[in-house]
């Protein structure tokens, strides 16, 4: 009896996070030194020829590094003033600043590299908000 074909094994990379250089927090804003890893799993398709990260990755790192750092949610019901500037691509460095508005609770972040801005938007756990 012939033996069962077997599936060639697809190389695929199980990098879905930013890279973490450094953290620094002054009056309770967080600055965070990310680093783009060129093998995240969600740049293969978006865009073969240009990889960009997608938009709703930038805010799901901005909720989970705020989580760990300012007691936020993990996820939001709210998005407000999203701003897409300019495209984050493998290899980039950026920072990432983080300041949770108590009193509104918002979660104002900020993509950037030195003057440049990448991205930026509030998130909100209430439409009362």
């Amino acid at each position: 009896m012939a033996a069962a074909p077997t599936l060639a094994r697809c190389s695929v990379s199980a990098a879905r996070d930013p890279v973490l250089l450094g953290e620094r927090e002054h009056d309770g804003v967080w600055t965070l030194e990310l680093y783009v890893p060129p093998d995240l799993i969600y740049f293969p398709g978006h865009f073969p020829e240009a990889p960009v990260l997608p938009g709703v990755v930038q805010v799901a790192w901005a909720l989970a590094l705020a989580a760990k750092r300012l007691g936020t949610p993990p996820r939001c019901r709210v998005m407000e003033a999203l701003k897409f500037q300019r495209l984050l691509r493998p290899g980039d460095h950026v920072e990432l600043v983080l300041r949770h508005d108590k009193v509104r609770n918002k979660l104002h972040f900020a993509y950037r590299n030195g003057e440049t801005a990448y991205s930026s938007g509030r998130l909100a756990w209430s439409a009362e908000t």
